[in-house]
């Protein structure tokens, strides 16, 4: 019980983990009403994602810390 909640306090402070809830989120939110292409088109929409991605490997490769030890 105690390693689920260190894991949990970590996954709350690291940037990885907050950004990909938000841009699982914004997918999500895509699939179920196409809100994003709507608004700002195919292309747009398919950047906008395609940045977070290359954003998340970043972060990747930034991050040393497993989520335990924060």
């Amino acid at each position: 019980m105690k390693k689920i909640r260190a894991f949990l306090r970590g996954a709350a402070r690291s940037r990885t983990m907050i950004f990909n809830v938000a841009l699982a989120v914004l997918g999500g939110l895509e699939l179920v009403g196409a809100h994003l292409t709507t608004l700002l088109g195919a292309q747009v929409a398919a950047t906008i994602l395609l940045t977070g991605a290359i954003a998340n490997m970043a972060l990747r490769a930034i991050t040393t810390q497993p989520i335990g030890n924060r």
